[in-house]
């Protein structure tokens, strides 16, 4: 089978996500078309895990129909569409080919638009539906997003982290508080830099040391000043394995986002053992991750309260729980589940590998 993944910009966490499905199914042949409609963070990934990469043309028109050529050209069995820009792109024309989408989180939970702009984004979702042969969500919340608009086809498929790390957290001072993403309103500098002068405030009134806070990332210029004002160091996009190599230097990982699909970087900080501080976000508690808190005041003491090491103990251990629940057997099982949910009338079904698992026990409970 030849799956053709599209995407808007070759780095971040969408692309982390797509090679982690890479990465677990050997079986199929991927090959990748990046459309370029903003500025990118070229991390460094690697491109040699992919059978082929192609660029797009920026303008619409012009994407379309070189998208349009490039499914005929390479004899993609099957395009896989990631987030909401490649979803439209892919699916507003006819390809020839069956279409899945991981919308990645879906446009309409973004905050910082206005409510008439969330509800034409939705309606754009739902005219697109019967466009779409399968919606692959990263997390139980956009499944039930996707089953609420019409998605005749949903299997939700976990995120993980895409390589066994090669360390393991160990609690010591000074104590590091690190987060990873791009400067932007959807990670919410803002609400870190209130939760850094919380925990500032509180550790004074304890009378206990500051945390010292590291942002593995760059952005917005605005929220990169801003955050730096604040106290908080700004990395600067870093090679994945300079990110993961500093996660296991740290002591806790704080989160954010003001929306999110399945952030890779919790993933990747629980991996290595961190203790985790998150946002409690509709997909976050969909997902069950560890250490969520609604308020700024509770993300601020519990981040303070990892100071003790039982505490401390105790987060590294569900961290590491966490992460092993995200495993490359249960993504390898619900992706090719995913493609094999195609209508067979578009699809040769003997060119899609069986969906397999190491571990009977998990279910199709979540295919619809």
């Amino acid at each position: 089978m030849r799956v053709l993944h599209v995407v808007e910009s070759f780095g971040g966490g969408v692309l982390s996500a797509v090679l982690s499905m890479v990465d677990a199914t050997p079986d199929i042949e991927h090959q990748l078309a990046i459309w370029h409609r903003r500025d990118h963070a070229d991390t460094g990934d690697e491109r040699a895990a992919f059978a082929a990469v192609h660029v797009l043309p920026g303008p619409p028109r012009r994407a379309a129909r070189g998208l349009r050529n490039l499914v005929r050209r390479v004899g993609a069995d099957l395009v896989h569409a990631h987030s909401s820009y490649a979803g439209v792109l892919a699916r507003s024309c006819d390809l020839g080919a069956p279409v899945a989408y991981s919308p990645h989180c879906f446009a309409f939970e973004r905050t910082d638009l206005s409510a008439v702009s969330r509800t034409a984004i939705r309606e754009v979702e739902r005219s697109l539906v019967r466009r779409t042969d399968v919606l692959v969500a990263c997390s139980p919340h956009e499944g039930s997003l996707g089953a609420e608009l019409g998605f005749r086809r949903v299997v939700t498929v976990p995120n993980r982290a895409l390589h066994p790390p090669q360390v393991r957290v160990r609690r010591g001072e000074p104590f590091r508080v690190v987060t990873v993403g791009r400067v932007t309103e959807q990670k919410d500098w803002r609400h870190l830099v209130e939760v850094k002068r919380e925990a500032d405030r509180q550790a004074a009134a304890r009378g206990a040391a500051g945390l010292h806070w590291e942002w593995l990332g760059s952005g917005d210029t605005e929220g990169e000043d801003a955050l730096r004002t604040a106290g908080v160091e700004v990395s600067g996009w870093l090679p994945r394995t300079e990110v993961v190599a500093r996660l296991g230097a740290a002591q806790a990982y704080v989160h954010t986002a003001a929306w999110e699909g399945a952030p890779v970087s919790i993933l990747e900080a629980a991996a290595v053992g961190l203790p985790i501080v998150a946002r409690a976000i509709p997909t976050l508690v969909s997902d069950d991750v560890p250490g969520l808190e609604p308020t700024v005041e509770g993300q601020a003491e519990r981040l303070l309260d990892l100071h003790e090491p039982l505490a401390w103990a105790r987060a590294h251990r569900r961290s590491l729980a966490f992460s092993t629940d995200h495993s490359v057997s249960l993504q390898r099982y619900r992706l090719t589940t995913a493609y094999r949910h195609v209508p067979a009338s578009v699809r040769n079904p003997r060119e899609i590998p069986r969906a397999r698992m190491d571990h009977s026990s998990y279910s199709d409970a979540l295919v619809r």
